[in-house]
């Protein structure tokens, strides 16, 4: 047992020692200086990021679902077509109207150590991704970024990276001034996950984080997640933590995975103890998982709400720092 466990070891030393180069392009999904997937917009939307004043760091979530333990590999070009094709393309191209868009690739903690017991692989794998975030956004603050305003998004796994990013460069740390707001979708934070970064309770406030997971009326996910009690749950169609229905008049477009088309489908929303419970969508392409579980439209469901509040807490951000 004592040598599996030098053998695990080795391989974590190994992993790190030989991190990944984000001087190369191949590295990143998105950048605004090449062509890639989050240049891309629905019909009547448009890419501006070539006028943008704030940029997104977007980490992008587990889209190696077949491997079974340990990391993808930056070099598997099935998992890197699925990673453009699916995150960068429908929920990173969300911010092209008002940011430049960094999203580095990753060696993503593959889909089967979420469901392992917490042991010291998968949290070795999960260790091993962090390093590639932390490696790319150091790289994107020495090379890229040059004073700008942030946004900090993700999901899924990318938002529990995401998480980790803000605790070690942000939370109380002089850059949290250029933090315009921190989309953390898709994975539970709790109320205390930070020492200094709020919840934001308004449309048009900053410098905060917002947070939800999706999933349909009186799902029984908590029985199962426990993580989820006393979750941050921020509702996009009204942008505070009450737990007060909110119309489905107020959702602005859904993007269909499907078409690539927005459009409208009126379901209300509520808060409902650490998770976002909406009512049926009725739309043709997407159907829940499990236990009513909407995780993987985490963002196609809300797409223009989250557009457009991207760039309203950009426009307060800016008007506030001029």
């Amino acid at each position: 047992m004592k040598f599996v466990y030098i053998l695990i070891n080795l391989f974590f030393i190994c992993n790190v020692a030989f991190a990944t180069d984000y001087s190369k392009q191949e590295n990143w999904a998105a950048l605004p200086t090449m062509k890639d997937n989050a240049d891309w917009t629905p019909s009547g939307l448009f890419n501006q990021q070539d006028s943008a004043k704030v940029d997104v760091f977007f980490i992008h979530p587990t889209t190696d679902v077949t491997g079974f333990k340990g990391n993808a590999s930056l070099n598997d070009k099935a998992v890197n077509k699925k990673t453009d094709n699916t995150s960068i393309k429908y929920q990173a191209s969300v911010f092209n109207g008002s940011c430049k868009i960094y999203a580095p690739r990753y060696r993503q903690a593959v889909l089967n150590n979420f469901f392992t017991k917490n042991t010291e692989q998968s949290k070795q794998a999960f260790d091993t991704a962090y390093s590639d975030i932390k490696s790319a956004f150091e790289y994107y603050l020495q090379h890229y970024n040059n004073g700008r305003p942030i946004i900090i998004a993700g999901h899924s796994q990318g938002s529990m990276h995401a998480q980790r990013l803000l605790r070690d460069f942000f939370d109380g740390k002089p850059l949290q001034n250029k933090l315009v707001e921190a989309y953390i979708i898709g994975f539970p934070t709790s109320e205390n996950q930070f020492r200094y970064l709020k919840v934001s309770e308004q449309a048009d406030t900053f410098g905060g984080y917002i947070s939800y997971s999706t999933f349909g009326e009186n799902s029984k996910i908590k029985t199962v997640v426990q993580k989820y009690d006393n979750a941050v749950s921020v509702n996009p169609l009204s942008w505070t933590t009450d737990q007060l229905f909110v119309s489905g008049i107020e959702n602005k477009g859904v993007l269909n995975p499907k078409t690539g088309k927005i459009i409208q489908s009126n379901f209300g929303t509520r808060n409902n103890n650490g998770i976002l419970e909406i009512q049926k969508p009725n739309v043709n392409g997407i159907q829940p998982m499990m236990l009513k579980n909407y995780h993987i439209f985490d963002y196609a469901l809300f797409y223009i709400n989250i557009r457009e509040n991207v760039a309203l807490r950009i426009k307060r951000y800016l008007e506030y720092n001029q």
